[in-house]
């Protein structure tokens, strides 16, 4: 595979998995987001239980309030799983990310090595070669300077 080839082959793989980093992204902040109205539904349903606990509520007002502020304690912890599943998931892409990148990276070094390569090799034969003409040049004028009846 050609350097070029396998450098834009890490620049799609790279740039695949930022897209993937940016989707897992958005799905922690999505279920971050419901945590928060969920707490903060848990915490004005709270305040009102008391305020209303206070004023006076009957035995079935208090375990059918119970139970509400249950089931949302139990939503608050799956939804905080659902936050702790997504936050992994993305930090594990995030890993992927800046390994494509570091990979990404090696192969434009030794793309780069290799460009410096081929420009140094093109430099020494243009230096050859530019050797050799002065060398005949040399040798030419020298055969004039030593020719019989030159003066």
């Amino acid at each position: 595979m050609k350097m070029t080839a396998l450098r834009n082959y890490r620049e799609q793989v790279e740039e695949t998995l930022r897209m993937e980093l940016a989707d897992r992204e958005r799905m922690a902040q999505v279920a971050l987001e419901g945590l928060r109205r969920l707490e903060a539904e848990a915490d004005g349903d709270a305040v009102r239980y008391l305020t209303d606990a206070k004023a006076g509520l009957t035995a079935d007002e208090v375990v059918g309030r119970y139970a509400e502020l249950d089931a949302l304690a139990s939503a608050i912890r799956r939804t905080h799983e659902v936050v702790e599943e997504a936050c992994l998931r993305r930090d594990q892409k995030l890993g992927e990310v800046l390994e494509a990148s570091r990979e990404k990276k090696k192969v434009e070094i030794l793309d780069d090595r290799d460009a410096l390569r081929v420009q140094r090799d093109l430099d020494r034969r243009e230096h050859r070669a530019v050797d050799e003409v002065a060398g005949r040049r040399f040798l030419a004028e020298r055969r004039q300077h030593t020719e019989p009846g030159h003066k």
